[in-house]
């Protein structure tokens, strides 16, 4: 039998959350650009562990943008909902290496050297993993504040974030905006915090909708509750 290979980057634990990850697997991607960061959602492709990282971009007139955006030494942020029983969500930055549009629009990266995870094992409804930032006024400006939706309703929703030193919790009644990409473009949502609770290293918020019924059903359409 073949020795199973290890990294010199990853810890042990890094490189098995990584390995859960397969190919097809949809991961989200925040490519770094001078105004904002732009998202993408996308498949993983496969790795070579402590080389590079392979990810599918699409070659058709719409990923044009990113495309361009995708140049050598930029940086972009990967995240994933692992699937299982721990309900993990990992992240971690990589840089471009190579950007191919033959055979197949294909897009590899350097090699992770730290995998961040936010566990979610108490929450009891099935987490729908879309990844959103946060703007509140309780966040520094230069600050980008990133979470989960783990919960969502036509109503409201919940958000797992990781509890930083820089990232304050927000208070009852504070308002926010919750930030998230689909096909490509840029979506804004605005709540209010109903709720909040601290868990370990994670602060759950559960927020209640103020904006337009149209932006919250294209986000409920994309993804099922389960309950």
């Amino acid at each position: 039998m073949a020795e199973k290979i290890q990294s010199n980057l990853l810890s042990a634990e890094g490189l098995a959350s990584l390995r859960t990850l397969v190919p097809g697997d949809t991961v989200d991607l925040q490519i770094a650009m001078p105004a904002a960061p732009k998202r993408v959602k996308t498949d993983y492709t496969g790795m070579l562990i402590d080389e590079c990282m392979l990810f599918h971009i699409p070659t058709t007139a719409k990923w044009i943008t990113v495309r361009d955006a995708l140049t050598v030494g930029n940086d972009i942020v990967v995240r994933s909902v692992l699937e299982g029983d721990t309900g993990q969500v990992i992240a971690f930055k990589v840089k471009v290496l190579k950007l191919l549009s033959k055979p197949s629009g294909l897009l590899i990266t350097s090699f992770p050297k730290r995998i961040e995870s936010i566990g979610l094992r108490a929450v009891k409804r099935a987490q729908l993993g879309v990844s959103v930032s946060l703007d509140a006024e309780v966040y520094p400006d230069d600050e980008t504040v990133t979470g989960i939706i783990i919960d969502l309703s036509e109503k409201g929703c919940k958000v797992a974030l990781q509890v930083k030193p820089n990232w304050p919790v927000m208070l009852d009644e504070a308002d926010v905006k919750l930030n998230y990409s689909i096909d490509g473009k840029e979506v804004a949502l605005t709540a209010k915090v109903k709720n909040h609770r601290l868990e370990s290293d994670v602060v759950y918020y559960g927020l209640a909708f103020t904006c337009d019924e149209k932006l919250i059903k294209t986000l409920l359409s994309r993804h099922t509750l389960l309950t």
